[in-house]
């Protein structure tokens, strides 16, 4: 087990925008924490194939960019507010739509408890680890669903061009919007941070998906939770789609209550999925589908990022409709697989900020429809969208608002 302690911050962020349903305490994301959830700080589990880095003082940032042919396991503890600020002066300006305050976040910690994986062959064994070490990592989450009234596992992968803490951060404030259940795990892919190693990177997603395989192997056969769910965003579909596609193509043969009862994945989420459409689709016909329980699909013809993939590439991407990316005939293959919908943000509050690539924490409606897939496992419709009967594709209505409101009144 390694142990990293720093006296100074190792990655700083602020607090994402309030989600509408908590808005001026429309609603609570908990009545009460878990007794291992002790704020300001949350302790984020996180995986990781990135190299670990040189701990001097000049390079703080534990992970690397470099690749790792093992898979590190360990926790990472986020500070939320700093050491001036009361934690109720957190929760009043995480409630906010106009905040007073900003709530910077920050690592302060970080612990590798075990490695998973190394040269031998994955499919005779799916997961390869030091049977002679303990398993710390196995045991914490173990441990923190034991504490939890959720037995729900919550894994979320990144796009390019973030380094290790962005991720884990991201991961504790979505944690915090839930409401602390089961466990949530930052998986940090060896992405670079600069426009120049989109190349590079798309190349490292194909590498980086036999882990991500092998995690959800390991967590599905070492633990015992109920269900596994996987929101992945940008180039992070990259990962997740290929993953789960293996896994279909190793369990050729199973029924789907047996995949669901072997792999217990329920909600897949594709947040501004930068992907081939067509790929996707070729993993579609594969079966891909019959993996997860559900599968969500936003887009949004307003993200000019996957735009410029389309340029660059020459082939639309999943997330990006529109007159330069995939059109309503592109989708209709996916509309006859009934476990997957398809979401159009365009319509949503702050889908447009900035390039409307990071709408899924940005837009207080986007986020909000996030919590309520994860955190409920209701259908589009309990969730305050309508279905536009030509296109087969769900959308934000003009009275979201009202409609959160009298979902709230309805489940207070």
């Amino acid at each position: 087990m390694f142990f990293y302690n720093r006296p100074v911050v190792l990655q700083k962020a602020v607090l994402m925008s309030t989600p509408l349903i908590f808005r001026d305490k429309l609603s609570k994301p908990y009545d009460s924490l878990p007794q291992d959830v002790a704020p300001p700080f949350l302790d984020i589990f996180y995986a990781t194939d990135r190299m670990p880095t040189d701990m001097a003082i000049i390079n703080p940032i534990y992970y690397g960019n470099n690749r790792s042919s093992s898979l590190s396991l360990g926790l990472a503890t986020v500070q939320f507010g700093d050491e001036d600020m009361a934690w109720n002066a957190v929760e009043k300006a995480s409630f906010q739509k106009d905040r007073d305050i900003d709530v910077p976040l920050q690592i302060t910690e970080i612990k590798e408890l075990s490695t998973i994986g190394n040269a031998s062959k994955f499919l005779k064994h799916p997961v390869n680890r030091d049977a002679d070490k303990p398993d710390d990592f196995m045991a914490s989450i173990k441990r923190r669903l034991s504490n939890s009234d959720s037995k729900s596992i919550y894994i979320f992968v990144p796009g390019f061009k973030v380094d290790f803490a962005y991720p884990v951060l991201l991961a504790a404030e979505l944690w915090y919007y839930l409401g602390y259940p089961g466990a949530f795990i930052a998986y940090s892919w060896p992405s670079g941070q600069r426009i120049r190693d989109y190349l590079s990177d798309v190349e490292t997603t194909a590498f980086t998906a036999q882990h991500f395989r092998m995690l959800l192997i390991y967590l599905a056969n070492e633990t015992d939770v109920e269900a596994i769910h996987i929101l992945s965003y940008s180039a992070g579909a990259r990962i997740v789609s290929q993953a789960l596609h293996e896994l279909r193509l190793m369990t050729h043969g199973f029924s789907n209550s047996k995949l669901e009862k072997t792999l217990k994945i329920d909600q897949v989420i594709f947040a501004a999925p930068d992907i081939d459409m067509m790929l996707f689709g070729a993993r579609y016909r594969d079966g891909f589908e019959d993996i997860a329980r559900n599968i969500t699909i936003y887009t949004n013809a307003n993200d000019t990022a996957l735009n410029w993939a389309l340029r660059f590439f020459g082939w639309p991407r999943l997330g990006a409709p529109g007159e330069m990316g995939i059109t309503p005939e592109d989708l209709q293959p996916y509309k006859i697989f009934d476990k997957t919908r398809i979401i159009d943000v365009a319509a949503a509050e702050a889908t447009a900020s900035g390039n409307g690539h990071g709408y899924f924490v940005k837009s207080p409606w986007v986020s909000t429809d996030l919590i309520l897939t994860l955190k409920y496992k209701i259908n589009p419709f309990e969730r305050g969208l309508y279905k536009d009967t030509k296109e087969a594709i769900w959308k934000f209505p003009d009275t979201y608002f009202q409609r959160i409101k009298k979902i709230v009144n309805k489940n207070p």
